[in-house]
């Protein structure tokens, strides 16, 4: 890889001459001869190589957590809440069938409304939901 560092010559494109090839005014090598340093290329190839070889090990070692631990913790784990949301499902159909007169306490300091929402009938907060959520006004 370093061998060929005196050989490589520096090639500008004219920025300015509307691209119409490379400028004639540079033509020096990219790399002199006399900066190149071999022992500081081959430290940096040794180096490099070993943080590759250090990075495979680790991404196999990460590679194998996720499929093994991870994944499954994730399906072992999604069990019991699904159930638990069948359960609040079917109750969150229960309550779709009760009558006001059926549905629990309203209390003075449940859905307060000092100003209107400027959306809907302005009862509504944005996130309603008529299954769930009722606002019940005293007569």
């Amino acid at each position: 890889m370093f061998r060929r560092a005196p050989q490589l010559t520096f090639k500008r494109f004219n920025s300015h001459g509307h691209g119409y090839g490379v400028s004639k005014l540079i033509s020096e090598a990219a790399y002199a001869p006399a900066k190149v340093n071999k022992a500081a290329g081959e430290a940096f190839v040794k180096n490099y190589e070993e943080k590759v070889h250090h990075s495979e090990g680790i991404t196999k070692l990460w590679k194998r957590i996720t499929y093994l631990i991870a994944i499954p913790a994730v399906l072992i784990t999604s069990i019991p809440v699904g159930n638990v949301e069948l359960k609040h499902a079917e109750h969150r159909e229960h309550l779709k069938h009760l009558t006001d007169e059926e549905w629990q306490v309203q209390y003075d300091y449940q859905n307060l409304r000092q100003h209107r929402f400027f959306w809907g009938d302005g009862d509504k907060t944005l996130f309603w939901n008529s299954d769930v959520n009722r606002h019940i006004q005293a007569d």
